[in-house]
Parts: C-alpha cells; structure tokens; sequence
C-alpha cells in the first residue's frame, strides 16, 4: 500500500471518531470538548516525521495534567488504539489536556527512514544500544518539536519496552508510564522476586529481596544469576542450535540479523503481498 492509500485509509478510520477533524474541515467554533486531527511532525532532519493523531481539549487549563502519549507495538500503528480513543478523549475534556497518539519513526505513516547497526556483532550492549536510540531519540526530537515539558507514556508490548527506555534515558520528561503487555517484562512489579537479570554478589540480593513465603519457596524460580560461566553456557547452547537449524531457518536468521523484517520480505513480494497479508489476518 502506497502513501497516499494508506493516507486514505487511515482518514476514513478516524472519521468514525465525531470529534475528528480532516485538514478540510473548519476546526473553529466546534461544540465538542474535544478536536482530533491528523499531521506529520517534522524533525530536527528535514526527512524524518512523525505521523500524529492529537485530540486537544477546546478548554485547555495551565492546570491540567501532562498530555498521554500512546505508543504503539511492533508491527501496529496509531490505528492499532481506534477503540481507546472515545475514552481517551473523554479524559482528555475532563482534565483539559491533550492525548496524542504517534507511529513510531519507520513505521505506519511516519517516514522510512534508512537504519542501521553500526556496532559489531558480537557486541550486544552496544548493538541495543543503537537499536534503541533510533526511535527513542526521534520521540525525543518529537517532543521538543510539540514544545511539551512533560508527557505520560501509554506503551504496548514493544512500544512499552521503548517507554521504559525513554523513561531511563530522559527521566525528567516522564509524568507516568503505563505499560501494556511489555515486552521484556517478565512479572509484574508485585512479584516477591525481582524480574530482572542479577549480576550482583549473592549478598547484597539476599539482603535486598524480601524472604518468600513457604509456598513460593517451593516454586521454582525463572530466574537464574548471570554469571560469566552461565552466559558463555547460553552462547555455546544458542551455537548449538543454529548449527541444527534448516537452511530456510539459518537465512531468515541471518536477514533479521541484517535489519530486515518480516514486512519488508512481504513488500519486496511487490502485488503478491496484500494476497500473503490477507491470508494471515
């Protein structure tokens, strides 16, 4: 699909919103509490946007809590949320603030931006590194572009994992984050055992974990410590299986390894690919 059909098709999504607003249609005089509109926020590079769904109460108050951010999961877009957006307007009227909802930078209608991993493979800390800072850096960039000093970040699966990211990056710019089905969160923040990889001496996590009831010392953990031994055992594991993968498998690890996705394979089919994607949904 091209720009200007996927254009099309998200405005006759958003239309069924009553309080949307085209780029024809007046936006002045309106009795609703609400206006939502569409637009492309162009960055710091001329050739990067992001595409934007706002809906801005018509009463603003310099009281009114920080603006939500909906950030979508991979794969999604800003109409990925269409049925959260009435109860997201309804707050939005109530507290006199504004919801915007964002396709992350190389994806849905926002600019396909040129990425790639400059750091070595065998690297990986600096390889997520990089991975991470592309988009979260462009919400960065989006947010001084819309001149907000604070927002609350809704994020879905990896859209989440991205907030969390941003929030541990530009921590001042984080109100609240709400997180939907993140990815690379195991547990809850209520789970006894902390959900996170344990590179501490034993003595300082046995004195900073709580002692667990008899029932969940009995379970068994999820967790294990990661120590040098226990990663290079992981990494001789993983060598293990990809010498028993197939060949089809080997070259599709190897093109994800490369940065291509599934989409693009799908849009490099040329016409065959509305057919494959019409066959999944």
């Amino acid at each position: 699909m091209g720009e200007k059909e996927s254009a099309i098709s998200e405005e006759r999504l958003l239309r069924r919103l009553p309080f949307f607003r085209s780029s024809s249609q007046s936006q002045n005089n309106t009795p609703e509490p609400v206006i939502a509109s569409s637009s492309k926020v162009h960055l710091t590079n001329p050739s990067h946007y992001i595409n934007t769904l706002s809906i801005q109460s018509t009463s603003p108050s310099p009281n009114a809590p920080p603006p939500a951010v909906v950030l979508h999961g991979y794969g999604a877009g800003l109409g990925f949320f269409f049925h959260n957006f009435p109860p997201l307007a309804d707050w939005a009227a109530r507290r006199h603030t504004s919801v915007f909802a964002l396709d992350w930078l190389g994806m849905g209608r926002s600019a396909r931006v040129p990425f790639t991993i400059k750091a070595k493979r065998q690297d990986v800390r600096a390889r997520v590194t990089e991975a991470e800072s592309f988009f979260i850096d462009s919400l960065e960039d989006w947010r001084n572009k819309m001149q907000l000093n604070k927002m609350t970040l809704i994020g879905h699966s990896l859209g989440a994992y991205f907030s969390i990211a941003y929030a541990l990056k530009y921590p001042d710019r984080v109100h609240k984050l709400i997180l939907l089905s993140p990815a690379g969160i195991p547990r809850g923040p209520n789970y006894s055992e902390p959900s996170r990889e344990l590179t501490d001496d034993a003595s300082s996590v046995a004195s900073s974990v709580p002692p667990l009831s008899p029932k969940e010392a009995r379970e068994k953990s999820t967790f294990h410590r990661a120590s040098e031994g226990r990663v290079q055992n992981v990494r001789e594991e993983q060598k293990e299986k990809k010498e028993k993968e197939s060949r089809t498998r080997r070259l599709f690890t190897y093109l994800w390894e490369e940065g291509w996705s599934p989409f693009q394979l799908v849009r490099s089919t040329v016409f065959w690919g509305p057919m494959l994607i019409g066959k999944v949904c």
